[in-house]
């Protein structure tokens, strides 16, 4: 499972990052050192799990069956069809939420007063309004 803090960055820093990494990255002349790069920065589980991803895309791309990659190399079937769909559609913009709800801004919320009750005594009571 992915591990990430409550607080991201802002756009300005991660900017800075992906900019620097992918230099990194783009001045790379051996394998050698481009796995030196991953191996300081991901960890064990994060390599394993990039390279399981990699390994996705190239047996869909070589038309294998879900069904032999979920079993060949221990993913889900969940994450096959993510890195399919991903594959098929352009990447998403970025929805900016304007504010977060807070727990006062639920408890504002109330039911509609046409909403029965699902179980107990008085579920079929809204009959009789009709």
């Amino acid at each position: 499972m992915v591990r990430i803090t409550k607080r991201g960055i802002t756009k300005e820093i991660e900017e800075k990052v992906m900019n620097f990494f992918l230099r990194k990255i783009k001045n790379v002349k051996k394998i050698e050192d481009l796995n030196k790069i991953f191996s300081q920065i991901l960890t064990k589980e994060e390599q394993i799990m990039v390279k399981k991803r990699l390994a996705i895309i190239l047996f869909l791309r070589e038309g294998k069956r879900c069904k032999d990659i979920q079993e060949g190399i221990d993913v889900s079937r969940t994450t096959i069809s993510f890195i399919r769909k991903g594959l098929l559609k352009s990447p998403k913009k970025e929805r900016k939420i304007e504010g977060k709800i807070t727990k006062r801004d639920l408890k504002e919320i109330k039911k509609p007063p046409w909403y029965p009750a699902y179980k107990g005594k008085g579920r079929w009571q809204f009959l009789n309004s009709l």
